[in-house]
């Protein structure tokens, strides 16, 4: 991936629902992270993993961007430059 792209980076079971650990996107395709998201959810089941019915952000994910959480930030709003990463992570469950 060149420096115009943003890389979207699946982490545990939603490796499993998006069939791959990295979605690339050119900087021109997303401009924030919820234009990101948006591109990546490609399926049904995918949107589901990621959004809820209403369209929010499923609110137990993880999304990071640069390693900031996007809460911090602007949050689905938050704008995204070539070279970001977006990264989702599920909830962690387990003892």
């Amino acid at each position: 991936m060149g420096p115009q792209d943003i890389t979207v980076r699946f982490f545990a079971s939603l490796k499993d629902v998006f069939r791959q650990k990295d979605a690339g996107l050119s900087s021109d395709q997303a401009s924030t992270v919820q234009d990101a998201l948006d591109r990546v959810c490609t399926t049904r089941e995918r949107r589901r993993g990621v959004f809820t019915e209403s369209g929010a952000l499923q609110p137990e994910l993880l999304v990071l961007v640069n390693g900031r959480n996007i809460v911090f930030l602007e949050d689905l709003a938050t704008p995204l430059h070539g070279g970001d990463v977006v990264a989702v992570f599920p909830p962690v469950k387990g003892g």
